[in-house]
């Protein structure tokens, strides 16, 4: 009798275009605005920070995409 196998599937791994959290300096580069602004745009419930530890947070991906996506300007 032979054991059946109870391995899990392998976690993909994020690469740099599916990443789940950008660092602060990222978002900043990713939107071309300050720190300050970065900051905020979480205070005001735009972009949802994620404490990674005591002294590290990063701005999740599907926020940051989703700021990109309510703000795109329209061409009439």
């Amino acid at each position: 009798m032979t054991m059946a196998s109870t391995s899990t599937p392998p976690i993909p791994q994020p690469t740099p275009g599916n990443a789940l959290l950008y660092r602060i300096p990222i978002a900043e580069t990713k939107l071309g605005v300050s720190r300050s602004t970065i900051y905020r745009l979480v205070n005001e419930g735009e972009l949802e920070l994620v404490k990674i530890s005591k002294r590290s947070s990063g701005i999740t991906a599907a926020s940051l995409h989703a700021l990109i996506e309510r703000n795109k300007a329209t061409i009439s």
